[in-house]
């Protein structure tokens, strides 16, 4: 599969929206910054942990594989090191860095679904601020330029992606088919049936 087909399809099960550093990391492929970023690679196992952990519960494991079965915290720390800019880094990083302030690792189940929830409230917040700057900054004839992608965005947009293009997201949480079949492109989905896997 390629690169842009795989943006595509992962885009479609996003419902169609993929922040822009994602976009291109896709379209312009892996290559080395010469930017500088604050954040390590490797990740030391507790970061490893962290990421993993809070890519589990954004996809837990049910009747399906989850994050973690689908090892979507290696991905993460690959398309962070090799795909992204250092600012979208540094916003992961300064993200990682509030979680372990808050000891998140060793919250219960329902203070880190709170604590996420509150970070995603804030990323929502953040992209619309930063909308309304880039906005204000064009009509005056000036260049924006944006601190990166709030890291509860990216790290969502990141174990999607990781998860349903990994072999256990595609072939177990999916519906797969590995050598289609002629098209049919209206086919009823039976009850509990799940999504095709393009």
């Amino acid at each position: 599969m390629k690169r842009r087909d795989a943006l595509g399809r992962v885009a479609l099960l996003m419902g169609g929206t993929l922040s822009a550093p994602t976009m291109l990391a896709f379209l312009e492929g892996c290559k080395p910054s010469s930017e500088s970023s604050a954040m390590t690679f490797p990740f030391s196992e507790d970061r490893k942990a962290l990421v993993s952990e809070v890519a589990e519960i954004i996809i837990p494991k049910t009747d399906t594989p989850g994050a973690k079965d689908a090892k979507v915290g290696e991905f993460i720390e690959m398309m962070l090191k090799d795909c992204y800019a250092a600012k979208d880094q540094d916003s992961f990083n300064k993200g990682l860095a509030e979680l372990e302030k808050k000891d998140f690792l060793k919250a219960k189940p329902e203070e880190q679904t709170k604590i996420l929830k509150e970070m995603e409230a804030g990323a929502k917040d953040e992209l619309a601020k930063a909308g309304e700057e880039k906005k204000k900054y064009t009509e005056a004839g000036k260049e924006y330029t944006d601190a990166g992608v709030p890291f509860f965005r990216l790290m969502k947009e990141l174990t999607l992606l990781g998860y349903f293009t990994s072999e256990p997201g595609a072939t177990q949480a999916l519906e797969y088919v590995a050598v289609p079949g002629r098209y049919d492109g209206c086919i009823d989905l039976k009850p509990g049936q799940k999504n095709w896997a393009m």
